[in-house]
């Protein structure tokens, strides 16, 4: 027996309430007592025991209808019940039964007979926890046997589709199979926009590795609007121009923006990339990028798509969190960029998050200010 199990004994009568909460003590349990069903709900709330030895026949209110009461309360109703009570009609019993109770003993009892029943109620309930911890183990492998097959099929299509298209369009090239120089840049054109998808998946690979390995670069460079932001976006976004969408951006760079290059602009281009890809056909993209006077940045992504329900805004940060899986699902990606933007802002002392939205989905990103020991002059 586990001399930290807590028992909480209800009963009006001190006699009883004092006598069973001395005997309980000497085998080593904490005695909690009450001296009503009020008293008894009460303190049940306030410290929850891992058994309740209660009367029946109370004043106020009686141990049926505390039961009932503790039944409705989720972090009541698991806790193991004992009736005692002077009442020894078989209806008595059965009302006791039903109202969820574990056992029903008259008054007189027997101490040890009572001890007995007890120990064994609380074995009981040890050897079902045990089985619903190991339940709940096997359901989590199996959840986790099955996320990693859906990312491995996820990974596989997203390396070999593009990596298909490299070698195919080379082939094509290197064995002059095409009809003119116009067909020829066309081929040389898709090995070039495969072998970029390729790079974006290796970085992400990369980074990934490094949130793993808690190596996150946080050293703070001058981030020039061109290079860091702008052109990133404009090369990602070349992927969706069969959609028609259009991006409209905002960068208000007053103050210059400090962050590490490489992860700074990795997490802004999935952010955009985000939003255009859960965009409907010929819709807008806003991206508003906001500076503080010292280093700091706020970045705000809108679209016009369907948005994220709010208890799907925490969800979709997880790694690997896809609204479909497998070859056939309606997005294709890894389903790591959210993941990566809020691990690089976070590791920075910033934010991502899902904003709320009238219409759409808005993510927004901040960049605190700088720190002497975040700047880096490289």
């Amino acid at each position: 027996m586990d001399n930290k199990t807590t028992i909480l004994v209800i009963d009006d009568e001190p006699a009883i309430r004092m006598g069973l909460a001395a005997t309980l003590g000497r085998r080593g349990y904490v005695v909690i007592t009450a001296m009503n069903g009020d008293d008894g709900y009460l303190k049940a709330k306030q410290t929850p025991p891992d058994l309740i030895i209660s009367d029946v026949m109370m004043p106020a209110l009686d141990g049926f209808a505390m039961k009932q009461q503790m039944s409705e309360d989720p972090q009541l109703a698991p806790i193991p019940f004992i009736f005692l009570t002077a009442r020894t009609g078989s209806e008595d019993r059965v009302s006791g039964i039903r109202s969820g109770a574990d056992d029903y003993i008259t008054k007189p009892f027997v101490t040890e007979e009572l001890i007995a029943r007890i120990e064994a109620i609380l074995r009981r309930v040890k050897t079902e926890q045990e089985r619903a911890g190991e339940q709940a183990k096997q359901e989590a492998k199996e959840e986790m046997d099955k996320l990693r097959r859906e990312v491995l099929q996820n990974f596989s299509h997203e390396l070999r589709t593009p990596l298909g298209n490299v070698m195919m369009s080379l082939d094509m090239v290197v064995n002059h199979k095409f009809s003119t120089p116009e067909e020829q840049g066309e081929f040389i054109r898709i090995a070039h926009s495969s072998a970029d998808r390729l790079e974006s998946l290796i970085a992400d690979i990369i980074l990934l590795s490094d949130i793993d390995q808690n190596r996150l670069n946080t050293l703070r460079q001058p981030i020039d609007a061109e290079n860091y932001i702008l052109a990133p976006i404009k090369r990602r976004i070349e992927r969706y121009v069969s959609k028609g969408l259009r991006l409209i951006h905002d960068v208000d760079l007053q103050g210059m923006v400090y962050a590490p290059r490489r992860e700074f602009c990795q997490s802004l281009v999935h952010l955009v990339d985000n939003a255009f890809r859960f965009s409907p056909d010929k819709s807008i993209v806003k991206l508003t990028v906001k500076s503080s006077e010292n280093g700091g940045v706020v970045i705000t992504v809108q679209d016009e798509g369907k948005g994220i329900p709010v208890e799907l805004r925490e969800k979709v940060f997880e790694r690997f969190y896809q609204v479909s899986q497998g070859d056939g699902r309606e997005y294709q990606g890894l389903g790591v960029g959210l993941t990566i933007a809020r691990a690089v802002f976070s590791s920075l002392g910033g934010e991502v998050r899902v904003a709320d939205s009238e219409g759409g989905c808005c993510v927004q990103a901040v960049l605190p200010d700088l720190r002497p020991e975040d700047l880096s002059y490289g």
